[in-house]
């Protein structure tokens, strides 16, 4: 991928010797790629909740053409742009990152409770998640 067109076509975006952070404009900026650089695979989406920063969502893409990896990441508070207009593979990990964590993706109409029963209150992948609910002893 070449970065350095990227970043003029994208002033929103750092990049690091792993990734590609972006501040903003998430769909914009993943389907630019998808469409520019052949990364028509979404493998993943991985939540990552850094406290006070927010919680980073890390987009796995694929390009079988180039046979590469790119790694888009973005910070967000508790919602976020669904990529699942662009990418049909995203449903299923919105809905995780949403039941997990708690992110509101903005687009996607099927959000819903994944692994937790639909009467639970929070999101058990949260770090301000309490560890000492007496629902969670089941398994003691």
């Amino acid at each position: 991928m070449n970065i350095t067109e990227l970043k003029k076509v994208f002033d929103n975006c750092d990049i690091t010797e792993d990734k590609i952070i972006i501040k903003d404009k998430l769909t914009e900026t993943l389907k630019f790629i998808k469409e520019n650089y052949e990364f028509n695979i979404l493998k993943e989406i991985v939540a990552i909740d850094n406290k006070d920063k927010g919680i980073e969502l890390i987009y796995r893409l694929y390009s079988v053409e180039n046979e590469e990896e790119a790694l888009i990441s973005i910070s967000v508070k508790n919602e976020a742009e669904s990529v699942s207009k662009i990418f049909d593979s995203a449903y299923a990990d919105e809905k995780e990152i949403y039941d997990l964590f708690g992110v509101q993706f903005i687009g996607n109409d099927e959000l819903k409770r994944l692994y937790m029963p639909e009467a639970w209150e929070g999101h058990p992948l949260k770090k301000d998640y309490n560890e000492q609910d007496e629902r969670l002893k089941w398994n003691e």
